[in-house]
């Protein structure tokens, strides 16, 4: 019995290597083609050099404050299951609509996608395509894709006539568009702004770049 017991389990666990071998080999295959395809379709018009430096800074410390030492997945690097830009890439490039699943294979599969993916595409490509296509939820019953169109949709300005309050509320919509909608949610999305901005002044001070790359304080020092 324990001679089967032990023999079930290592099958188990050979189909789920060969699984996670899968999905990877999947990703690294597909992502050149698919970030390629946006970028053909014209959907990756807004470049992260035109961001201001502190800015790009801002959004990192806000939403992925090792983005430039993790290799996609940052799975100690934050909370617990917090996703990283490159996973948010990932559920834009692989998924049809993403959940984490009843046993969380979904994120599982999201966080070895992400993996392969940060071996294919650059960071400097990585940011391009969040700041063109990460979720901003909803309005007017349309779906609103990356930063430009939020800063039109919610304040009727191009992205970088925004004010930083303004700005920082588009950064508090990140993680969960509709709970900090900066238009429903005034009050939720003021409270996450006011958190980001003391992040973002421990964080983003002149010492915080390296040529012409922002990146935030502990990035920085993890990478000397």
């Amino acid at each position: 019995m324990r001679k089967r017991l032990v023999l079930a389990i290592r099958v188990v666990v050979a189909a789920v290597l060969l699984w996670l071998v899968w999905v990877a080999a999947a990703a690294y295959a597909r992502a050149p083609r698919l970030v390629a395809e946006l970028d053909r379709g014209g959907v990756l018009p807004f470049s992260p050099s035109e961001l201001p430096r502190n800015r790009l800074c801002a959004l990192l410390t806000a939403d992925d404050p090792t983005f430039y030492r993790h290799q996609g997945v940052g799975l100690f690097d934050g909370p617990i299951g917090h996703t990283t830009v490159t996973q948010s890439i990932a559920k834009g490039l692989f998924f049809d609509g993403f959940s984490p699943g009843l046993l969380r294979q979904r994120k599982i599969r999201l966080m070895v996608s992400a993996w392969a993916l940060d071996r294919r595409i650059s960071k400097e490509t990585q940011l391009r395509v969040f700041l063109n296509r990460t979720y901003f939820g909803t309005t007017g019953g349309r779906e609103v894709l990356g930063f430009p169109a939020a800063a039109s949709a919610f304040y009727g300005k191009p992205l970088n006539q925004l004010s930083d309050p303004e700005y920082y509320g588009l950064l508090a919509m990140l993680p969960a568009p509709n709970r900090y909608h900066v238009i429903r949610q005034p009050g939720e999305n003021a409270e996450r702004v006011a958190r980001i901005q003391e992040q973002v002044e421990r964080a983003c001070g002149e010492g915080c770049f390296q040529g012409e790359t922002p990146v935030p304080c502990a990035t920085t020092a993890a990478m000397r």
